[in-house]
């Protein structure tokens, strides 16, 4: 037992850090602080959410609101060819957010409410310039979808065909597996593009072995459904 006056030393108890294992939350968004990070910018983050949530209280506005009006500009910009990554980026959201905002059915009265911070990142980003398409509109996904899964199972990765195609490789991965329509001078590139590369071997083109390996396993693994 310690001496009267002295106390004892206590082992120090390490951080748990209490992010979820999947969480898309990225270093730099007030919600990272949330879950106990300490880096300066994700805690400048939360500082700078916490003074607008106190000048929204000061002036009267609620901290929530209807979802509506964000979620149909967010449905602008991904007509416009951004991502929900792409969004998600822009406004310092998690990407799940943003897909559970574009899934918001317009005219229901259930749907949950978000921050007024959320709402005002999404709606603060600009369209977003006009690629000038040789092909303008929009047009079904589905055969852009079978050509980007025939190439991920010959082996070329999603980040190898966006480099080609020119966008990101989460609007190769929606595209592939859920975006319902897409510009159809992006789908008529994606069939430029499988016309190239379809009997070629991604080996021979840079990339490597484990690579290809990963993402036939993957498109294998799409193929076989849950």
């Amino acid at each position: 037992m310690p001496p009267l006056g002295e106390q004892s030393a206590s082992p120090a108890v390490p951080f748990v850090q209490r992010r979820p294992r999947r969480s898309s939350v990225r270093h730099g968004q007030a919600s990272c602080a949330d879950y106990g990070c300490t880096r300066p910018e994700c805690r400048r983050a939360a500082s700078r959410a916490r003074r607008r949530r106190d000048q929204d209280r000061l002036r009267g506005l609620s901290a929530r609101v209807a979802p509506q009006a964000a979620a149909r500009w967010a449905g602008r910009l991904r007509e416009q060819g951004m991502s929900a990554q792409d969004i998600a980026d822009r406004a310092g959201l998690s990407v799940t957010l943003v897909r559970r905002l574009l899934r918001t059915p317009a005219p229901s009265l259930t749907a949950r409410d978000i921050a007024r911070t959320t709402a005002d990142a999404v709606l603060g980003i600009p369209l977003p310039a006009h690629r000038s398409p040789t092909a303008p509109g929009l047009t079904d996904a589905t055969e852009a979808s079978r050509l980007l899964a025939d190439l991920a199972r010959a082996g070329w990765p999603a980040t190898a065909l966006a480099r080609r195609l020119d966008v990101s490789a989460r609007t190769v991965a929606e595209v592939r597996d859920q975006r319902p329509r897409l510009h159809l001078d992006l789908a008529l590139r994606i069939r430029r593009l499988h016309r190239h590369l379809i009997s070629l071997d991604p080996a021979g083109y840079g990339i490597h072995p484990a690579d290809i390996a990963r993402t036939r396993a993957a498109a294998a693994r799409r193929t076989a459904g849950p």
